[in-house]
């Protein structure tokens, strides 16, 4: 939490600093008003790249794992299946799940039954936690 507040803290200062730059560069009546605007453009730009990569950095290492194909091989769990099972974890209903994949929804009931059943679960929720938890989706 602390770091979050560092982060935006830091990031309101720049922007903060940023918009002085540009406001000092349009009170300058001696030429040098257009160098300044580039300069506070290039550095608005650089900090919109430095955040997009920040988080977005961020949010893809967090969700980057090691998927042990032994165990999906072990509990004999199809690619469909598997791709079934990602889209369940990702929030989808069984009509949005039909339609990304292009089959007709009693498929995809028929593969949330097999996951159910291979992964000894109750209910999809259980299900995505278990998958989570052996590292297949």
């Amino acid at each position: 939490m602390k770091r979050t507040i560092v982060i935006f803290g830091t990031i309101s200062v720049v922007v903060i600093l940023l918009f002085q730059v540009s406001k000092f560069s349009l009170m300058n009546t001696q030429g040098f008003s257009d160098v300044f605007l580039i300069i506070s453009g290039i550095l608005f730009i650089a900090l919109g790249y430095f955040i997009t990569k920040l988080f977005y950095a961020r949010k893809h290492t967090n969700s980057i794992q090691e998927i042990d194909i032994k165990r999906i091989k072990e509990l004999n769990i199809s690619k469909q299946e598997l791709k079934v099972l990602g889209l369940m974890s990702d929030g989808l209903s069984n009509n949005e799940i039909a339609e990304t994949l292009f089959i007709t929804e009693n498929t995809v009931k028929s593969h949330v039954s097999k996951i159910l059943s291979k992964l000894n679960a109750k209910r999809r929720t259980e299900a995505i936690k278990i998958g989570r938890d052996l590292n297949i989706i």
